[in-house]
């Protein structure tokens, strides 16, 4: 028979579970690399990184908790089904208008606050304020500055070429720069037609970013990005609409499908079901005699035995109420020793 062995401390038992979280953070060393080398996963950078750091193609969404605010997968197919017919409208509209090759092509959506927006905008830059009613508040056309003295050299008969300097407009440059952007947010009326009819206005144009106004600062922003090339020579134009701009047309860019769970004979039959309820309740009706003007203190002194003198005949129309409502124009009458009112006219509705 063996000796018993003595039981091992408690400093024995810390000792063996630090061998085993040893052992166990070697396993996940060899799989994945040390953390503390410098060349593993740093912790702040991870929790840091930005959420555009992250490609969408093919993979999962990143949910920033950060920006709670998400658009449904109907609302996101219906703006890029409007970006593609932009995109190819413009294609048309420019090629047409310049007299030279002009591509449009749809980069895709992304969300943004406006306070980031507007801190991604270069100095100087193109922005315009517009309307598109029935969209809701101010919503933002962005032209890249490079692209925009492209245009306005061609529509002044120059050579489209690219400007060695990137400056703020003249008054005359400025004017030119708000019918192009007039041009772009009529391509997109023309875009959203099948579904919403938009009226697009132009507010005012701005080359500093800081100077952008017409959206709260925390204001999430949807913003619908193109390429556009001239030729040889590209660069960004991006629509910029806040969130709540679609409030009122939620139903045309985001059609919710109803589905009606019961069919007519059970909506018949819950109507019938109701109907009987309500026949059985109890409802006030009251006959106005007629109507006066009094003070307070001739009510006060009012007793058993006084007459009130009427401003209306005995044969007079009197006015019937249910549940304190006007329903009925009646007339005075009697059935044997019962006073009654034989209803007239129904009072229409206000």
């Amino acid at each position: 028979m063996t000796e018993p062995q003595d039981i091992q401390g408690d400093d024995s038992l810390d000792e063996m579970d630090d061998l085993d979280l040893d052992a166990a953070i070697g396993a996940a060393e060899n799989l994945v690399g040390e953390v503390d080398d410098g060349l593993g996963v740093d912790l702040d950078q991870v929790m840091n990184a930005d959420s555009g750091d992250e490609s969408l193609q093919g993979g999962p969404r990143r949910y920033d908790f950060n920006r709670p605010h998400n658009i449904s997968r109907s609302f996101e197919h219906t703006l890029q089904a409007i970006g593609e017919a932009f995109a190819k409208t413009g294609t048309i509209d420019f090629t047409s208008l310049l007299r030279m090759t002009t591509t449009v092509e749809f980069k895709g959506l992304r969300q943004s606050t406006f306070a980031e927006y507007q801190a991604e905008l270069p100095n100087p830059t193109c922005v315009s304020m517009v309307t598109m009613a029935p969209l809701k508040g101010t919503s933002l056309v962005y032209i890249d500055l490079g692209l925009c003295y492209v245009f306005l050299k061609k529509l002044m008969g120059g050579v489209a070429d690219a400007e060695d300097t990137l400056r703020e407009f003249t008054e005359i440059e400025r004017g030119i720069n708000a019918g192009l952007v007039s041009r772009f947010t009529e391509i997109f009326r023309k875009a959203t037609a099948k579904r919403v009819e938009i009226e697009p206005g132009f507010l005012g144009l701005e080359n500093n970013p800081t100077y952008v106004s017409g959206i709260a600062e925390g204001e999430m922003l949807i913003v619908m990005k193109f390429q556009v090339c001239l030729d040889t020579i590209e660069g960004p134009v991006e629509l910029v609409f806040p969130l709540s701009a679609f409030t009122p047309v939620k139903d045309i860019f985001d059609p919710q499908d109803v589905v009606d769970l019961r069919n007519a004979d059970e909506l018949r039959e819950d109507r019938r079901h109701v109907l009987k309820m309500i026949q059985g309740a109890d409802c006030e009706v009251m006959v106005q005699l007629s109507e006066i003007d009094t003070t307070l203190e001739e009510i006060v002194n009012l007793k058993v035995g006084d007459i009130i003198n009427l401003p209306q005949g005995v044969d007079a129309p009197l006015k019937v109420f249910i549940e304190g409502q006007p329903a009925w124009i009646g007339e005075a009458g009697r059935i044997g020793q019962n006073r009654a009112v034989k209803l007239r006219t129904k009072t229409a509705k206000e």
